[in-house]
């Protein structure tokens, strides 16, 4: 009868093992599904990130060209070549049409949910078309204040694009977890 009682014990003890074991492993399986799903829109995000970056990176490339240009513009107005006044014109209609991956990059934050950095590229593509007002081909001449206008819109593109590019940064790196 002893033997009896130990078999029945081990066999519950085996049991209540079995099942705990089980249940550990069930665990350990939907955890690791959550923390899948959780890389992969972490992983996910980062890439629409990237997206934003590389169309904020081809609008501000085109923006560095047509600056390099209106700046030589300012030098040297009305004497300044054809040649270089149809270059200005391109770049300018380049610009506009490059703004459509600004679009673009804007419609992606709102996506994320990211209504402040969408405001500040706003800001940031607002400033280059009042740039691009300020000078344009088929202006003669600025005047001196327009030209110092143009040095203060110049540094406030570049204070906008590396605030937004600061943010950005912050918001690519996902913060840990606390275990």
């Amino acid at each position: 009868m002893v033997t009896l009682e130990m078999i029945d014990a081990g066999v519950k003890i085996a049991a209540g093992m079995l099942l705990s074991g089980l249940v550990f492993l069930y665990y350990l399986r939907r955890h690791q599904s959550l923390d899948t799903r959780v890389e992969a829109e972490i992983r996910r995000r980062r890439e629409l990130f990237e997206l934003v970056a590389a169309n904020v990176g081809r609008v501000h490339y085109v923006y560095q060209q047509y600056l390099a240009l209106a700046t030589e513009f300012t030098r040297y107005g009305q004497h300044w070549p054809k040649s270089r006044r149809d270059e200005l014109a391109r770049v300018g209609d380049e610009l506009a049409v490059v703004f459509h991956a600004l679009t673009e990059a804007e419609s992606t934050l709102l996506l994320l949910g990211e209504k402040r950095l969408e405001r500040a590229l706003r800001i940031y593509g607002a400033k280059i078309v009042n740039l691009r007002r300020q000078i344009y081909a088929e202006k003669q001449q600025l005047s001196g204040e327009e030209i110092h206008l143009l040095d203060d819109v110049k540094k406030e593109i570049s204070q906008l694009k590396e605030s937004f590019f600061d943010a950005l940064s912050v918001r690519y790196m996902p913060k840990k977890a606390a275990s």
